[in-house]
């Protein structure tokens, strides 16, 4: 059966402190049938928990303890919803070799990884990836040109375009998503609400922390973990 699929990217630690090794490039994969039904279970969530605007990885506290274990548990209870990450050592990157210098070239060809190996032959997709501000303004247009190339004749990319977050609540799932695999690939701990939310998370994917990978693209299908190993 061929679907029409939402896919939404995000980033963390991309260009954050140099002492986080890893940075994380996400993707949540959401059936477009299926969005109305848990766009509205998002919104539910946040009206009874109170809780206004963006709930992306910064907005984990410990006062919103019960609204994110919510969330979490709607992520997991969701079979429609798939989440996708690849983790990068930033202290393996050669720009100079391989991207003449251009780290933000890099940086796009770590989302076409991201996402190249993830779309399934006779599906169509939607991709949506969090607006930032680029030195190239052909970014976008760039890759959506290369990846629906390489997918010519499998997969048919219907549009791939920026998206601001606080449109789509979908987006900063993700966000919250990636947010806690670079916390927890990052050794971080400052935060005991943070902590508890990997760690609530983790178990819920059935590992002891987030700090995993995956061996295979297709292996840990509800939440797979790339760790690439390129420069």
């Amino acid at each position: 059966m061929t679907l029409d699929i939402n896919i939404y990217c995000d980033e963390s630690r991309h260009t954050s402190d140099a002492a986080d090794r890893y940075l994380v490039i996400g993707a949540l994969s959401c059936p477009r049938e299926a969005k109305p039904a848990i766009v509205h279970d998002l919104h539910l969530l946040q009206a009874r928990h109170s809780a206004r605007g963006e709930f992306g990885w910064n907005k984990v506290a410990p006062g919103k303890a019960a609204f994110f274990e919510d969330l979490t548990r709607l992520f997991l209870d969701r079979p429609e919803l798939r989440f996708r990450c690849l983790v990068a050592d930033r202290s393996q990157f050669k720009h100079d070799e391989f991207n003449d210098g251009d780290k933000e070239l890099g940086f796009y060809k770590l989302y076409y990884q991201t996402l190249v190996h993830w779309l399934e032959p006779g599906n169509t997709y939607h991709i949506y990836l969090d607006w930032q501000q680029n030195a190239c303004q052909a970014r976008f247009a760039d890759l959506r040109e290369i990846l629906g190339r390489k997918l010519s004749g499998r997969a048919k990319l219907a549009c791939l375009e920026p998206a601001s977050s606080h449109e789509l609540p979908l987006l900063q799932l993700t966000d919250l998503l990636i947010g806690a695999v670079g916390y927890a690939w990052n050794q971080r701990g400052a935060s005991d609400a943070k902590l508890a939310f990997c760690a609530r998370l983790a178990a819920g994917i059935g590992k002891n922390s987030l700090a995993f990978s995956s061996p295979w693209k297709n292996s840990d299908p509800k939440f797979n973990v790339f760790n690439w190993q390129g420069q």
